[in-house]
């Protein structure tokens, strides 16, 4: 169930518009691989997460800093580590 607001009947002068929802980033991709239980669904997972991945690093690895490269690097051994475990052809 989402959340629902309320207002006074028909007041809306004090309403503030709800903030855009943001854009997906890499990391979720990952979490939502590593976390998948079910093995149906953990190989389209794994290649989400791989491909975010890559598109972060083709869009931003010149300009990231030493941290967010290594970030990335990790991520995506951790993603090649999880396939290799899980079975699953990449």
């Amino acid at each position: 169930m989402g959340i629902v607001a309320s207002f006074p009947e028909g007041d809306m002068s004090n309403a503030t518009p709800s903030p855009a929802r943001p854009q997906l980033t890499w990391e979720e991709p990952v979490e939502v691989a590593i976390l998948e239980t079910g093995p149906e669904n953990l190989s389209r997972r794994i290649q989400d997460a791989q491909d975010a991945i890559m598109d972060e690093i083709e869009d931003s690895f010149q300009t990231a800093s030493s941290s967010e490269r290594q970030s990335l690097v990790n991520a995506m051994n951790a993603v090649r580590e999880l396939r290799r475990v899980s079975g699953n052809p990449g």
